[in-house]
């Protein structure tokens, strides 16, 4: 049964500023920054407004945002927004889009309820339930998303849906999931990686597939040009490493591993950081691979394949998201000791989404900013983020609960 009163103190605080600090990002943004409520949406709604009208969606851009803010998802997507456009004006569209994104959300944090429930052997108190529903739609990770109007609780209720499948040998649904989170945001094809350890071929073949069939569904309606148009503006742009040139800027919102990696060695080549944070990311991972024989090896190797494919890619803290199966259900199930703390630890620390930026602009706000800010703490928070620590000492925790349950030295084929 789950030892929930005991054991789940820690998980409920870690919700609860999670929620809190959510909250807090919706009440600036209201006050503070009310230009980018529905950023995004504005972005979705006029691509499918153009669509309508048969023109090229990936050069429309609304008016009054920068450039590079348009369409970036394969042209048959689309026709998910135009729906929404015939609705009339952006903000009927974007409060349907809302509406439907906190359903999407609650289904994303039942299915994680279910499965927490079903592995730990106990019913979770309306509390924790609320919590998790609570978290999933609007905690410091997910309010950005809700409010620019954004699709990453489609991505995370994708993921979730992927992995429970998986759980319950479900390949054929887990491979279609997987390939809608891949289809969408392209980094998710990364969790492929986790479906070659689990040798789920029926999953995999399943993903390519559907994103194959995505692919074709583009050509047949939009044709070639718009899906070149799509490759030239969306795809190629996301391996760029030119904005790691010199090493990251501070105000750079980027959590990645590379963005220590540049700073540390900015004379290197740009287009060489993605191999060094791959070096450094493969022995953790390929150690958390070594055995999967029961369900928490499992869960603590998906937590380092997530984690890695977070801090790999030039990710944005609103992908943090991604973390959400199994970080979870592990801070649910995980049992006490120094990996749980850790693990603790790491995501109470990942809900801190702050930038020099930021904290500059609030000393200036209140008529100082101290010398200690330029001297310290920009050079801190250039080398590396309170998000990425926070995912790294998750990382941590999963490194360490494998060695606490195997060992330094343990043979997968025994265990």
């Amino acid at each position: 049964m789950l030892d929930l009163e005991e054991r789940n103190r820690g998980t409920r605080l870690v919700l609860l500023v999670g929620v809190a600090l959510g909250l807090g990002n919706l009440a600036y943004v209201l006050l503070a920054s009310p230009r980018h409520i529905a950023i995004d949406y504005r972005v979705y709604h006029l691509a499918g407004t153009v669509a309508l009208e048969g023109g090229n969606f990936y050069a429309a851009v609304p008016e009054g945002l920068p450039g590079y803010f348009h369409y970036v998802y394969p042209p048959i997507t689309v026709l998910g927004f135009v729906p929404l456009a015939l609705l009339g004006g952006e903000t009927v569209g974007f409060a349907v889009h809302t509406i439907e994104t906190v359903l999407v959300g609650l289904g994303a944090a039942w299915l994680l309820v279910r499965y927490i429930e079903r592995v730990g052997g106990g019913r979770l108190p309306w509390l924790d339930r609320g919590l998790i529903a609570a978290f999933v739609v609007g905690s410091v990770h997910s309010m950005s998303s809700l409010l620019f109007g954004q699709v990453n609780h489609h991505l995370v209720a994708a993921l979730v849906v992927g992995f429970v499948a998986l759980d319950a040998d479900r390949e054929t649904l887990a491979g279609v999931a997987f390939g809608l989170a891949a289809f969408l945001k392209v980094f998710p094809a990364a969790v492929g990686l986790w479906l070659l350890r689990r040798r789920a071929w029926r999953a995999i073949g399943s993903a390519v597939g559907f994103a194959l069939a995505g692919f074709a569904a583009g050509l047949a309606v939009f044709g070639p040009e718009l899906t070149a148009a799509y490759v030239e503006r969306a795809i190629v742009p996301r391996f760029s490493p030119d904005a790691f040139a010199g090493g990251l800027a501070p105000g750079e919102t980027y959590l990645t591993i590379r963005r220590p990696i540049s700073v540390l060695l900015p004379t290197v080549d740009p287009a060489l950081y993605g191999l060094l944070a791959a070096l450094v990311l493969a022995p953790p991972v390929a150690y958390l691979y070594r055995t999967i024989e029961d369900r928490e090896d499992r869960l603590v190797s998906i937590m380092g394949t997530m984690a890695a494919i977070l801090v790999f890619f030039p990710s944005f803290p609103l992908y943090v998201v991604i973390l959400y199966f199994p970080l979870v259900p592990l801070l649910y199930l995980l049992e006490r000791g120094r990996p749980r703390r850790l693990l603790l630890a790491g995501a109470l620390v990942a809900s801190i989404a702050i930038r020099y930026d930021d904290l500059r602009q609030g000393f200036e706000m209140a008529g100082s900013a101290p010398d200690l800010l330029e001297t310290v703490v920009r050079p801190v928070l250039t080398f590396v983020t309170p998000g990425l620590v926070g995912v790294l000492v998750i990382l941590g925790a999963c490194l360490l609960q494998r060695r606490h349950k195997h060992g330094p030295q343990f043979d997968p084929a025994r265990d």
